[in-house]
């Protein structure tokens, strides 16, 4: 029998259900045996968070991987969970059409586990997050029945928004089973521009690009050693590097590049140049948030106006940033200060905060997982540790 282990818990037998019903009973199955339901797809993430708590069954959910329907000049589309995001892109290309949020390793994971970690990369300042695409949601809860919320309409907001409760829940919340997103029109036409940036001039020129008339869509910030660690090509000859990029029609995209190269002639940069294939830029440093050589990887938040002090105070090494979001990660043998541990070796979970500081709403936060999963069946222990 197939198994996965996560952590250092006991191998968990794999389930792979066809159906949202065989899920159900899977559901009802473990439940009634008092033992757990750890949801996996294309096993990521299967690192990030807290050890599980109780012995149980891994839910594969690969096999649910039908498209639901899609009616593209509504520019939405319902799949089940267990598509992956590689799969997704793909079909949305056949009209023309796309999800702008950038995820690690497409061709393994699936959309249900992006879904329960609300993952983004560099294009998140332009376009945003999950968060922002979902419009429908279905998930298996405790009793093994399926729940829908939100619908197929974007401008629906009928009832309460369950939507953002399995969004970012890492899964302890149910088994979520189909997702409808709004989709947006695929770009005519991409450019990115890097440059070299010296510690001193990083904030000034974070709050240049903040003004830019330009508004690009990504903004990132990578060492010197995070732009090899990409493979992204020599880094300029400075600590930083700094990449911005654009998305639109043609003529805009070109006249968001010339205003940009305007506006840093007089700017303290240096080795400015075209990055010749910017999707490639942009999925290499999403992939930096899985990277296999990183003891820990960390994830913090800060407010985007301080981000270039938090990187002036970060120790040398690997660390990159969607820095107009205010999102910093970090990777070495030990953790950061502050934020998330999003990998981190599992002797360690046990005496650090792997979750961060406990948010204003952590209370909150745990009275809905003992609500709506009062036998703990989804992923116990993964997020709230032995709640």
């Amino acid at each position: 029998m197939d198994t996965v282990s996560i952590d250092d818990a006991p191998p968990l037998p794999v389930r792979r259900p066809a159906t949202v019903a065989d899920v159900g009973d899977l559901v009802r199955e473990a439940r009634a045996a008092k033992h757990g339901v750890y949801p996996v797809g294309g096993r990521t993430t299967l690192d990030v968070g807290l050890p599980p708590t109780r012995p149980g069954v891994a839910l594969d959910t690969t096999a649910l991987n039908r498209v639901i329907d899609y009616p593209a000049r509504d520019m939405t589309i319902t799949v089940q969970a267990g598509v992956t995001i590689a799969a997704l892109r793909a079909e949305l290309a056949k009209e023309g059409q796309w999800l702008p949020v950038d995820v690690a390793s497409p061709e393994r994971a699936t959309l249900g586990g992006a879904v329960a970690l609300n993952q983004s990369g560099p294009r998140r300042y332009g376009y945003g997050t999950l968060r922002d695409y979902v419009i429908g949601i279905s998930f298996v809860t405790d009793d093994g029945v399926e729940v829908k919320a939100g619908g197929r309409v974007v401008k629906n907001v009928a009832g309460y928004d369950l939507m953002k409760l399995q969004i970012g829940a890492v899964g302890t919340l149910g088994v979520v089973t189909q997702v409808t997103l709004k989709v947006k029109p695929k770009p005519e036409a991409s450019a990115a521009v890097a440059f070299g940036c010296s510690a001193d001039a990083l904030g000034p020129v974070l709050d240049l690009l903040h003004n830019s008339k330009s508004r690009p869509v990504a903004v990132e910030v990578a060492s010197a050693d995070a732009w090899r660690a990409a493979d992204l090509g020599p880094a300029a000859d400075a600590p930083w590097v700094v990449a911005v990029g654009f998305e639109e029609k043609a003529a805009t995209v070109a006249w968001q590049r010339t205003t940009l190269l305007d506006e840093l002639k007089a700017a303290p940069v240096r080795d400015v140049a075209d990055a010749p294939d910017p999707g490639k830029v942009w999925a290499a440093l999403t992939e930096l948030q899985l990277r296999p050589e990183s003891r820990f990887i960390g994830k913090a938040g800060v407010p985007p106006s301080t981000v270039a002090a938090v990187l002036a105070k970060s120790p040398p090494g690997l660390v990159h940033a969607h820095a107009l979001n205010g999102v910093v990660w970090s990777h070495g043998d030990a953790p950061a200060d502050g934020g998330v541990l999003r990998r981190c070796p599992v002797a360690d979970k046990k005496k650090l905060p792997v979750w961060g500081k406990p948010p204003a709403a952590w209370d909150l936060m745990r009275h809905v997982k003992t609500t709506l999963d009062p036998d703990n069946v989804f992923n116990p222990g993964r997020l709230f540790g032995g709640v």
